[in-house]
């Protein structure tokens, strides 16, 4: 389903119709869930033989992470890599996750489905549910922070907050680690 105006909701000006973008898993939603859950999976395998030898932890982050489930029972991308990750060794020890959302209703929710699912105690860090609105601390968070590989999926259609110092602030955490492990210092 479409905003009424796309160019509002890219600005963060509409919401993102309403609320019922988590009733139902479209096609186009599943399909991404599966790409972004199989695009960690690939990149970890690529990272963890490296980062097992510089500090053995490497991040999933989701700024606009969502409840968990649709509606419909169908799980959203969080559980999805949660689940891979109980399945693996390597993750088991290596993974931190960070899902955020700005809603309550969907922090709760999502915090609620992670404790439910089967093995999660396998993962030596818990999954780190919280409820901000993503906006200048998120900014100075991930801009003062040389933080450990990681994935961060930022998918904010129809919501606000994201900015370029965020992204570049990403960016630059796991590039600064690969400069310190390359000799060069940071």
């Amino acid at each position: 389903m479409l905003v009424a105006n796309p160019l509002q909701a890219v600005q963060g000006k509409t919401p993102l119709a309403g609320a019922k973008f988590f009733d139902e898993r479209t096609d186009q939603s599943e399909t991404k869930a599966r790409i972004i859950q199989k695009y960690f999976y690939a990149w970890a395998k690529v990272i963890i033989p490296t980062t097992k030898q510089h500090g053995g932890k490497i991040a999933y982050i989701d700024l606009y992470a969502g409840p968990g489930r649709y509606k419909d029972g169908a799980a959203s991308t969080p559980l999805l890599v949660l689940e891979h990750a109980i399945n693996d060794k390597d993750m088991c020890s290596m993974l931190v996750t960070l899902f955020n959302d700005a809603s309550k209703d969907h922090s709760s929710n999502l915090q609620q489905e992670i404790k439910a699912l089967p093995g999660i105690e396998k993962l030596k860090f818990k999954p780190d549910v919280q409820c901000n609105e993503v906006g200048a601390d998120a900014e100075k968070f991930f801009a003062e922070r040389n933080i450990i590989p990681s994935f961060t999926f930022v998918d904010p259609f129809g919501y606000k907050g994201l900015s370029l110092k965020i992204v570049n602030g990403v960016r630059a955490g796991p590039a600064n680690l690969n400069r310190r492990i390359s000799g060069v210092s940071a």
